[in-house]
């Protein structure tokens, strides 16, 4: 079932017991905090989403938060945020995590913590980071928690499905006011990152550079926008003027909920759908 309060949406399963708690999904965002609980199989059975509006309002939450406070203390945050960049495998070494950051984003050893995620069979690396002063609101509560970009889930989904491609391949994931962009040509990698987008604008602007950048064929490449759709403001129909193969589809799926709980998916959000 799912229920509103203000700044708060709850999605529970039929038969929730906060007993059955056995691990917790945090993704936190730059304004919104999502919750979601899992039983000792690994399915969804409780989902909180919050909307905060400074580091006050998030300590609170996750200070007064029935999931985040159950006996459980295991946890794996996702960050949302800029703080992140992709370093193959081969030559990843966890000591210079730091190094390889500071090319991408401008990173305080003081201020920052880093962290690192291997996907696509772990041929990749995710390094991200996120302030202290964030992750210490969680420790007490989650004292064995883990952190991740959430960068990591969406490459994650992206390259399960890189086989079935077409030459010219862009995937889009829209959060609150930004996109994640992966290009493909074929099966491999091109291009990843993440941009601001707040209106169709700005989506054209940065989509128009990525195709002019590795020389797509706009009325040819496949462009397909997962997520959260109302929180870029666009229209697809709009688009369809500038790219002829465009579409916004509903991501697929390889999350499991216990009954009831699967309504969390009226958010859009990807986690909703994808789990590490």
């Amino acid at each position: 079932m799912g229920t509103q309060e203000r700044n708060k949406q709850i999605f529970y399963s039929d038969r929730f017991d906060v007993e059955d708690i056995s691990s917790l999904s945090l993704f936190l965002y730059s304004d919104a905090l999502s919750v979601l609980a899992r039983n000792e199989h690994g399915a969804v059975i409780a989902s909180h989403l919050y909307s905060f509006g400074d580091l006050a309002a998030l300590n609170n939450i996750v200070a007064e938060d029935s999931l985040i406070n159950a006996d459980n203390t295991v946890g794996k945050l996702h960050v949302h945020n800029d703080y992140f960049c992709l370093v193959p495998s081969v030559l990843f070494d966890p000591s210079q995590r730091y190094t390889y950051l500071k090319f991408a984003a401008p990173i305080n050893e003081q201020v920052h913590e880093v962290f690192y995620e291997g996907v696509d069979s772990k041929n990749v690396q995710v390094v991200g980071a996120v302030e202290k002063t964030l992750t210490a609101i969680f420790d007490n509560a989650l004292p064995d928690m883990e952190i991740s970009h959430a960068a990591s889930l969406v490459l994650s989904y992206v390259c399960s499905y890189k086989t079935q491609l077409l030459g010219q391949e862009i995937y889009v994931f829209a959060e609150q006011q930004n996109m994640y962009v992966a290009a493909f040509t074929g099966n491999e990698l091109k291009l990843f990152n993440r941009f601001p987008v707040k209106d169709e604008q700005d989506f054209l602007k940065y989509t128009f550079a990525i195709t002019h950048q590795l020389a797509f064929d706009r009325m040819y490449c496949r462009i397909t926008i997962l997520g959260d759709v109302k929180g870029i403001n666009v229209d697809v129909d709009v688009l369809r003027e500038y790219f002829k193969n465009i579409q916004a589809t509903e991501p697929k799926s390889n999350q499991t909920y216990s009954p009831g709980a699967e309504i969390f998916k009226e958010t859009h959000l990807l986690e909703a759908y994808w789990t590490l």
